[in-house]
């Protein structure tokens, strides 16, 4: 009877494979979980607010209504949120009958290579789907320190000012502007080459301001 033989090189790398798939299992789990019951705190605290700040974890770590204490600010960002499941959540905006909602999402679904023509698609039908709101202001996806990245951000940003421009109540705000530099995210504003440090977040509520003390003007 012929003898089995297994390479070691081999059995080492399924291993390793399995290794990988499980653990990218687990995570996913853990993120879905997260990511439900984040959705579940946000349905359970329903109020009105003048604004409404929608994305993922570079909103979700914005300290707003204490860097504009004088206008009422609902946070609905969650940490890895993207497009597609943002879709999903649209009532967490409107019902808090907010006159201004600002949005920014796709780094999540960019970093998991998807194409900018799809997450733009889906950032259209969110768009679309806040008709009735006073007015939405469409942050540019910020820049990272990844240049593999950065070219298909550009591509999405270009896509969602076209967008806007098609919207009666949309207007694109560039933020990579004055937080970039060089075509990538300034070090001096990022703690890993995505997220903000404090002072990132001070460059983006600085841009931010004109429109604020525009809402609290009317008020």
């Amino acid at each position: 009877m012929p003898k089995c033989f297994i390479d070691p090189s081999a059995a080492l790398i399924f291993g390793a494979i399995l290794s990988i798939l499980l653990v990218t299992a687990l995570a996913t789990r853990f993120e879905n979980a997260a990511w439900q019951a984040k959705v579940d705190e946000f349905r359970q605290f329903k109020g009105h607010a003048d604004i409404v700040m929608f994305g993922d974890s570079l909103t979700a770590s914005g300290h707003w209504q204490e860097m504009f204490p004088k206008l009422s600010i609902i946070n609905r960002g969650i940490s890895g949120e993207r497009v597609g499941s943002a879709l999903l959540r649209l009532d967490q905006i409107t019902a808090a009958q907010p006159r201004l909602v600002f949005i920014m999402l796709g780094i999540n679904d960019i970093r998991r290579s998807t194409s900018p023509d799809d997450v733009a698609a889906s950032y259209g039908k969110i768009i679309n789907r806040l008709a009735d709101v006073e007015s939405i202001v469409v942050q540019s996806t910020l820049l990272t320190n990844s240049e593999v990245h950065n070219a298909a951000i550009k591509r999405l940003n270009s896509a969602l000012i076209a967008l806007c421009s098609k919207a009666a109540n949309c207007r694109f705000v560039d933020l990579n502007v004055p937080l970039s530099r060089d075509g990538s995210l300034r070090p001096d504003l990022t703690t890993d080459g995505i997220h903000l440090n404090g002072a990132g977040y001070r460059v983006w509520e600085n841009q931010l301001r004109p429109m604020m003390a525009a809402v609290s003007a009317e008020r």
